[in-house]
């Protein structure tokens, strides 16, 4: 089953929002990201946090529906969407997808980053979407279909870098280690109707981006 975290983040583009939405088993929203669903005229299965985010209107179709609420005080040792996983999890998700969870507090976007790695290592599929990325987490096979007008950065994320094998792209390489902090693996493109990912050792982020 698939799920949808929204969070407080920037949305932007409310049809691939509602795109989404509509895609999906279960919506839970973390504290604001109930603005961005109420804007698609969505009603979420489940709002996480203190409730500080959200604003009047959202908080009326949130009573008026019966929506469930966690309410966790705003000193806590998580973020509302990392308890908003945890939920997703319980209620056996095996995809979940992350929208609302960039944007200008960086501090806030690379720990959400970080939060695919959790859900790779409980073999669940986590994708970060927003209006010009969408960003997978891989430690083996990934394909993509090439879209026009985009690139692809393979980024990893562990301490000894990974070994990375691209194939069907502009810059093919075989098993050649992408050190961490390195920038070789950004930039790249889909040449071919798909391009094809292999992490033989390490873990990658993959981000797909368009200008």
């Amino acid at each position: 089953m698939k799920g949808l975290i929204v969070s407080n983040g920037e949305i932007s583009n409310l049809n691939l929002l509602k795109s989404i939405a509509k895609s999906v088993d279960m919506i839970v929203c973390a504290d604001g990201g109930a603005n961005h669903i109420a804007k698609i005229g969505f009603i979420p299965d489940l709002v996480v946090g203190d409730l500080d985010s959200i604003n009047d209107d959202t908080l009326n179709i949130i009573n008026t529906e019966n929506v469930p609420i966690l309410k966790y005080s705003t000193h806590k040792d998580y973020t509302d969407t990392e308890l908003a996983i945890e939920y997703l999890i319980d209620k056996g998700m095996d995809e979940i997808i992350f929208m609302g969870v960039t944007g200008s507090r960086i501090d806030h976007t690379l720990a959400n980053l970080y939060l695919l790695n959790k859900l790779l290592k409980r073999d669940i599929r986590g994708i970060i979407v927003d209006d010009k990325n969408t960003i997978y987490i891989t430690n083996s096979v990934l394909e993509l279909k090439r879209k026009e007008g985009t690139f692809v950065s393979v980024i990893p994320i562990s301490s000894n870098g990974a070994k990375v094998t691209l194939k069907g792209f502009l810059y093919e390489t075989n098993e050649v280690l992408f050190e961490f902090s390195s920038t070789l693996g950004v930039s790249n493109q889909i040449v071919k109707e798909k391009g094809i990912i292999e992490v033989l050792n390490g873990t990658c982020l993959v981000i797909v981006s368009k200008d």
